[in-house]
């Protein structure tokens, strides 16, 4: 097929010498040059390959539109135009690709054979695939297996297509569904219809073996199935062989990269880290080889290396080599973002986040602060264009308050807190069971903001409104699940009403000070817990200490009662204690 390329410019001169013959000729030429090769034979460029069928279509049309159109022409026009759509999927024209496949199904006369059927519904559901019409796929794709099934077909048949490629293009489908299980299964059973095929038969599918073996280790992975996967996965790495790599690089070496960085998540999950962090360098080296080949695929798979190794840095506590790794996912996803923004912000975001928390970790609070406000940009970018970010833009939002009120910057803590209250509020009115205990969660973020910058009235209602939705929500079934929230909740509203009866008593506010303090003795006889009612015990001291006489009169004008000498509640439980949330 070789030396066939190599002389096609001899039957174009025969074309345009003498139509009759050499436009027959010319297509026949085109059509073999077409066809799939040996796969060890280099195979050509997807531009030269559109070339060519472009070029064959233009011949068998001619020959059909002339006076006394043969039938075999009419059926060589319905294959070129077949070939056509396969060409134009191979650069990413799948619109296109779906237009010649209807307009080969729709030229006059065209007889089909039960292989060539099978083979253009295979190139339909790859097409509706890379279209993301995921259910028109599924649909034919499940057809196309079916047509396979039943088809028996003869040595000259299979080079079209066969039951193994099929069953692959069906089980990415199922996967993209989300039907992980069903894919596994179709990867199996066709990874075993591969493995029964002789060696001839595999020299066209070696590409299609390496292939359904990655993808399987995929599956297997995401199913948890950890120790099969790396089975198969190994398998996987023997198929994708460095010849396979020459010889088709620009498929194989992408193939080998997502294996690698598979492999080293399933050792990651089986606690085998030493081995993990080797695979995932090697994973990270192999995707550097390939942007020096193609920058565009070689920068998303860098990132993709780039994280599996962040993560096993951080599990192995190596925080140095953690920080530098994100540093450069975090440079190589704003610089995407900026192509493809929608795919790239979350990401961003996402490490922006962790890349604060080892800021964090290493004690640098500055740079852990402004990756978190790197973060919330970029999940308000996500956010902007798909609003199924939003939870996580308000989760980051509360994550730098707390920030900022650490690093004392208390009106920024204040504006973002508020931010994030909002957020959750909103995001509350669709979806009440997840958000509400949220909103409780974001309002004693704020709450310990306001108290930090002295406004302890504002405060004192987030605490109590806080409390509140915590105690409505504990009285289901996950009442468990939000008691250490609703205990920090109270020891926050404990120090807020402490902080407000010792500003009331500065201010000489007394009417002020006598309602907080009544605040604080009924939370402390609601409450089991230790610090409160240390804390009560303290307050009321210290009013009656410094203030004297004028405390307990003021305190009697407004209950009738004496000046409590004893607020703790008696517990028949025993006392629980929570850490008082005082910083």
């Amino acid at each position: 097929m070789g030396l066939l390329r190599a002389i096609l410019p001899l039957p174009r001169a025969a074309a345009r010498l003498s139509p009759r013959v050499g436009r027959p000729l010319l297509g026949a030429a085109l059509m073999h040059c077409l066809a799939p090769a040996w796969v060890l034979l280099r195979p050509p460029s997807p531009k030269r390959r559109l070339a060519w069928a472009e070029e064959a279509v233009a011949v068998y049309r001619t020959l059909v539109e002339a006076e006394i159109p043969r039938p075999r022409h009419r059926d060589l026009l319905a294959r070129s135009l077949t070939q056509h759509a396969s060409a134009l999927l191979l650069v990413g024209r799948y619109e296109q690709a779906c237009t010649a496949l209807e307009a080969s199904l729709a030229v006059p006369g065209a007889r089909w054979s039960p292989a060539q059927r099978a083979a253009l519904l295979h190139l339909r559901a790859q097409a509706q695939f890379d279209l993301d019409r995921h259910d028109e796929a599924l649909a034919s794709a499940g057809e196309c297996v079916a047509a396979y099934r039943r088809l028996v077909s003869t040595g000259r048949e299979r080079a079209l297509g066969g039951l193994p490629g099929a069953l692959r293009t069906y089980a990415l489908v199922l996967g993209a569904l989300g039907r992980t299980g069903e894919s596994v299964a179709a990867y199996e059973e066709c990874a075993g219809l591969l493995q029964a095929m002789s060696l001839r038969e595999l020299g066209r599918v070696l590409l299609v073996r390496a292939r359904v073996l990655g993808e399987l280790t995929s599956g297997l992975r995401d199913l948890g199935r950890y120790e099969e996967a790396l089975t198969v996965g190994r398998e996987a790495w023997e198929a994708a062989d460095r010849v396979l790599v020459w010889t088709l690089p620009d498929a194989v070496r992408p193939l080998r990269i997502r294996l690698l960085a598979d492999l080293a998540r399933c050792h990651e999950a089986t606690r085998d880290l030493p081995t993990a962090r080797t695979t995932a360098d090697e994973a990270v080296a192999e995707a550097r080889t390939l942007i020096d080949r193609n920058p565009t695929a070689g920068e998303r798979w860098l990132t993709v290396t780039l994280d599996c190794l962040a993560d096993l840095l951080g599990e192995l506590e190596e925080r140095a080599e953690e920080l530098s790794t994100r540093r450069e996912l975090a440079d190589l996803y704003a610089s995407l973002a900026a192509e493809q923004p929608e795919v790239y912000n979350p990401l961003l975001a996402q490490n922006l986040e962790r890349l604060a928390d080892c800021h964090e970790a290493t004690g640098d609070r500055r740079a852990a602060v402004k990756a978190t406000e790197r973060s919330v940009a970029a999940y308000r970018r996500a956010a902007d264009h798909n609003p199924l970010y939003e939870p996580q833009l308000a989760r980051v939002l509360a994550n730098l308050s707390l920030c900022r009120q650490d690093d004392g910057d208390l009106d920024g803590a204040v504006t973002v807190a508020r931010e994030a209250v909002a957020l959750t509020r909103r995001l509350a009115e669709s979806d009440w069971p997840t958000y509400h205990a949220l909103t409780a969660r974001r309002l004693a973020v704020l709450g310990r903001g306001l108290r930090h910058s002295g406004d302890y009235a504002a405060a004192v209602a987030c605490y109590e409104e806080s409390e509140s939705i915590l105690q409505d929500v504990m009285e289901g079934a996950a009442a468990d699940r939000h008691a250490s929230a609703l205990a920090a909740a109270q020891s926050g509203l404990a120090v807020s009403l402490a902080a407000a009866v010792r500003a009331h008593l500065a201010g000489g506010h007394s009417a002020d000070t006598v309602a907080t303090l009544r605040s604080l003795l009924a939370l402390t006889r609601r409450t089991d817990q230790t610090d409160i009612h240390a804390l009560c015990v303290t307050t009321f001291a210290d009013a009656r200490a410094e203030h004297g006489e004028a405390a307990v009169r003021a305190w009697r004008r407004a209950t009738g009662e004496g000046f409590p000498t004893f607020v703790y509640r008696l517990s028949v439980t025993g006392p629980r204690t929570s850490p008082p949330d005082r910083s």
